[in-house]
């Protein structure tokens, strides 16, 4: 399969640079024949995309784009331009590629899923009902933000004059704040992928549970980008629990419109109950098995690994871009003439990686009650 890989990253520096790491699927998927392309301009890289289409060389785009609508990074206009082109990629689609995380309350509310009571606030009056109507301690964060920007050990507040201190400062830098209840606990992430032969039923992988280094609790920017040598991260140990977070993440995924993959953070209480933060689309995978991420990983501890994991990506573009054909909005031949890359051997099901929603698992009632990549090692969660 001829596969362009389209990232942000120039993966063949030598030397790589040393305050990045690089996410390179390729060593995954060795039989390909690969096109690295580089894109660093937001406002061009619609234009170059739509000239690789044309060029008629690429059964399929490996997108790894990843730059939020306040970052001068392409992102979901390569998306967009990839949607429009009608061909065949990997990752989010432009529906799911954002979502704020006010979206992604209303999604674990339709969806029968517990989150944290929260406010969006965007001026004080908002703040003052924040402290009246939610219970204290709070925590206050962008209200749609990647990489843990501007999450601090003060994010978490104990008191109104706290409170309105953070959410001033949040509220100044980006326009609004989300502030939440606080869920005293333990910190899970799941990574849940499209499924290519029933999309209706996501794979999900290993729950991964964080050990937070004594004296702290959650991750914040420092914990995670500085004094990262103290964090864990292991299977959860608890067979139900694990089982019920898949099942939730599964269908958080399904209900926000999920393509590709992502990677949901959740709190458990000490009760037991499971409380969704956020997903997150799109989410850091592929980096160096000495400095690896959250999702690689889940992925570590899959039969499959990367490897089945990458297949799964391309089998699940090639599978969407074949449905997307048949229902008439696009597919086959791309506007610009591309190739059908799902006649490719590609477009296999990878075999023995994830587990379908739901499978050999036990079932919670509906109705039951961009914080971005998180590295370990050098980059970590």
């Amino acid at each position: 399969m001829r596969i362009c890989l389209l990232t942000t990253q120039e993966l063949d520096a030598d030397p790589f640079p040393d305050d990045d790491w690089p996410c390179d699927p390729r060593p995954f998927l060795p039989d390909d024949e690969w096109h690295l392309e580089v894109l660093e301009d937001k406002r061009g890289s619609p234009g170059r995309v739509r000239a690789l289409v044309e060029n008629g060389r690429f059964d399929l785009f490996f997108n790894l784009c990843d730059g939020a609508a306040d970052q001068n990074l392409p992102g979901i206009e390569v998306v967009q331009t990839l949607e429009e082109c009608g061909v065949p990629f990997t990752g989010a689609t432009s529906v799911y590629y954002e979502p704020t995380r006010t979206a992604m309350k209303a999604a674990c509310a339709r969806a029968g899923i517990a989150t944290p009571a929260f406010v969006h606030a965007a001026c004080g009056d908002d703040v003052e009902r924040a402290a009246a109507e939610l219970t204290f301690p709070l925590f206050v964060k962008h209200y749609s933000s990647y990489a843990s920007v501007d999450i601090s050990r003060h994010s978490r507040v104990a008191t109104p004059a706290g409170l309105r201190r953070q959410a001033r400062k949040i509220m100044s830098r980006h326009g609004a704040a989300l502030i939440e209840e606080y869920i005293a606990g333990s910190e899970c992430t799941v990574l849940v992928a499209e499924n290519p032969i029933d999309p209706r039923s996501p794979l999900t992988y290993t729950p991964i549970q964080y050990r937070f280094p004594a004296g702290e609790s959650f991750k914040h920017a420092d914990l995670k980008w500085v004094d990262y040598d103290g964090m864990a991260a292991v299977p959860v140990e608890d067979t139900l629990l694990a089982v019920r977070l898949r099942e939730e993440s599964a269908r958080f995924f399904l209900e926000v419109d999920g393509a590709g993959f992502g990677r949901c953070d959740i709190r458990i209480d000490d009760e037991g109950t499971p409380y969704m933060l956020e997903i997150n689309p799109n989410c850091g995978v592929f980096y160096p098995p000495s400095d690896p991420g959250s999702a690689d990983i889940c992925l570590a501890n899959d039969p499959g690994g990367h490897a089945g994991f990458a297949r799964n990506l391309v089998a699940a573009a090639i599978a969407r871009h074949r449905r997307a054909g048949s229902s008439g909005h696009g597919g086959g031949e791309s506007k610009a003439g591309c190739p059908d890359a799902a006649t490719s051997n590609g477009g296999r099901a990878a075999e023995g990686q994830g587990d379908p929603a739901g499978a050999g698992q036990g079932s919670v009632p509906r109705g039951s009650s961009r914080e971005g990549d998180d590295v370990l090692g050098r980059d970590a969660v």
